[in-house]
């Protein structure tokens, strides 16, 4: 049945709002001592039936910012150690008939983070862009973290019908999450909407809601220039190139004015890098500032031939907490 509709996909085109080429903000901070650490914790891919025909298997990153005055920040903490053992039978079983899944033992973020050096213990601040699984998949290693998201999204009672796993999150108490409040925010770049982290410049966050409930993305100012960590409010770049958001998108108008900003941003900022949810193409490997950890583990590939017994995710040397 699904293999039918699978055929019947029509595209989504929405034009959304034009959102102006211009900045609101005249230069970019360039945080001294600001890093980010690129990792990719597995594949997974979507459904013919809500992106439409021949999807591809696609990477699932998560992120390091090292901050010299907060110490460890993560962005986004990928796929969980579940998936290396069962695959996408973990998930709900609808989402695993949809959703096809791939990791490898001590692929998940917070293994790889100690094979690197790092105690996921002392890791100060989580910022989700949503609480989809393959964005929560190692919450519980940060235990002494503040969780970071958009005003209203709770962690208790989330459905796993919906693509989330309360495991991931349920434990997190009040006390731990700070809700960001987009109301009180100010334009900055292309957004109109966004929030300055530490009140130092370092990390803006910006309100992308459209793909799910309280997305959010986050611009990092590196020292070389600003990296914008998109979450799934930019899926990938051919989704950003397209005037199809898919039946993916829960706010489709929504998803269309985020995507409608980002354009704005490479037309007004083209050095700005952007980093899709699902894409890690683009990613440049030339700079002091940022750094890519194992990028061979990047391709998909890598992710669908590794055997149960085996893992793909080699020893790295560790690098300085």
């Amino acid at each position: 049945m699904l293999l039918g509709l699978s055929s019947c996909y029509t595209p989504q085109p929405v034009a959304g709002p034009e959102a102006p080429a211009t900045l609101f903000n005249k230069t970019w901070s360039h945080y001294p001592g600001l890093k980010l650490h690129v990792f990719n914790t597995g594949t997974n891919r979507v459904p013919d039936l809500l992106a439409g025909p021949n999807q591809p298997w696609r990477p699932v990153p998560a992120f390091v910012i090292e901050h010299p005055q907060h110490g460890l920040v993560v962005f986004d903490c990928g796929l969980g150690p579940e998936i290396a053992q069962k695959k996408e039978k973990a998930l709900h079983p609808l989402v695993a008939l949809l959703f096809k899944s791939r990791s490898a033992p001590g692929g998940d973020l917070a293994s790889q983070m100690r094979r690197n050096g790092w105690s996921p213990e002392k890791v100060s601040t989580v910022i989700l862009s949503h609480l989809h699984f393959d964005h929560t998949g190692t919450a519980q290693a940060f235990r002494n973290a503040t969780f970071v998201t958009t005003k209203g999204l709770k962690f208790k009672n989330t459905s796993r019908i919906e693509g989330m796993e309360p495991a991931h999150t349920n434990w997190i108490t009040p006390a731990q999450q700070r809700e960001i409040d987009f109301t009180q925010g100010r334009p900055y770049a292309t957004f109109p909407r966004t929030i300055d982290l530490f009140n130092d410049g370092s990390i803006i966050l910006i309100s992308g809601e459209g793909h799910s409930q309280g997305d959010l993305a986050a611009l990092v100012q590196l020292p070389q220039g600003p990296v914008l960590l998109a979450g799934d409010a930019v899926v990938h770049f051919d989704w950003l190139g397209s005037e199809d958001v898919q039946k993916i998108a829960q706010d489709q108008q929504k998803a269309a004015a985020m995507r409608n900003q980002v354009r704005a941003l490479q037309q007004a900022a083209p050095g700005v890098v952007i980093i899709p949810g699902h894409d890690l193409s683009a990613v440049p490997d030339n700079r002091p500032d940022m750094q890519l950890h194992q990028k061979a583990l990047f391709q998909p590939a890598a992710w669908l031939t590794n055997p149960q017994a085996d893992t793909p995710v080699a020893q790295n040397k560790p690098a300085t907490p």
